[in-house]
């Protein structure tokens, strides 16, 4: 009798390959985003002309979009602790899978800021002429205007998040006119553009836990610690309130737009189909 031999499931099939894409969405995230406030921060001496906001604005909707087309098809491209919860938090994701998201996240912002440090060592170390690390600290990290209290701060990055997360059903809703042609990506950039020219200047607009304490972790070796004390302990604003506000802004849209569209009856537009963020079309129609 011939023997049959049953294959092993690749464990990259499984939450192991998705945490690599998660790690590897959010390392292009952060090293475009931090790349280019690095730009903007460490530049601006020379007379570049790299010292304006849309630089700013313009880097992390695109460092966003890249991020998503590195995961998408992978993990669903959360590449953000907010998401991953407050997908969970509405039956849109398993429970089981956050804290190895998390995990992903916030090492590939470790990581990406690790990189970003040898590779901009030169300009870091002309722009501190000796000065303490964290004076440049906030190419890698978001930190509060010095008018913003926090109040203010909290519910700024509250509001931002929310609205990214509200969005982003929005968009990826196959009910809802939804991006076809593997589009989702750019439109995703082009709202975290938006978020950042209404709500950016308070604090940065982290939105995003592993944007921001993955890089500030880093910093916090090469700085002693400063990074986590700075700004009277900043630092847990950008991770509570965009967990906070993601849930929110998740739910806001579920039991309103959600709940108006399933009113309707209306089905999914197209070919479409959604695989966490990733909306694509089917192959049949890929293929037409």
């Amino acid at each position: 009798m011939a023997s049959q031999s049953v294959g092993r499931p690749n464990a990259l099939a499984g939450v192991q390959g998705e945490m690599i894409g998660e790690f590897f969405g959010t390392m292009v995230l952060v090293l475009f985003g931090d790349g280019c406030v690095a730009t903007f921060g460490l530049f601006n001496p020379l007379g570049l002309g790299t010292h304006t906001w849309p630089v700013i604005i313009f880097g992390w909707g695109f460092a966003v979009m890249l991020g998503i087309y590195v995961a998408g098809a992978i993990s669903g491209a959360h590449i953000n602790p907010a998401v991953t919860l407050a997908l969970a938090a509405t039956g849109r994701h398993p429970w089981s899978k956050v804290l190895p998201y998390w995990l992903a996240q916030v090492l590939g912002g470790f990581v990406a800021a690790a990189i970003l440090w040898f590779v901009y060592q030169g300009a870091i170390q002309n722009t501190l002429n000796g000065a303490a690390v964290t004076n440049i600290g906030g190419v890698f990290y978001t930190s509060p205007k010095a008018f913003v209290g926090t109040f203010g701060a909290f519910g700024d990055e509250f509001l931002g998040t929310a609205l990214l997360l509200g969005l982003i059903l929005a968009i990826v809703d196959g009910r809802n006119q939804p991006v076809q042609g593997n589009l989702n990506p750019l439109i995703i950039g082009f709202l975290i553009v938006a978020i950042g020219a209404s709500f950016g200047l308070n604090t940065g607009y982290a939105i995003n836990p592993a944007r921001d304490f993955g890089p500030r972790l880093w910093i916090a070796i090469v700085s002693g610690g400063g990074s986590l004390s700075i700004n009277n302990y900043y630092f847990w604003i950008p991770i509570v309130a965009p967990l906070a506000g993601g849930v929110v802004g998740a739910f806001i849209y579920d039991y309103t737009i959600g709940k108006v569209l399933a009113a309707k009856m209306l089905g999914k537009s197209g070919t479409t189909e959604t695989k966490g963020e990733a909306v694509r079309e089917s192959e049949g129609a890929a293929g037409e």
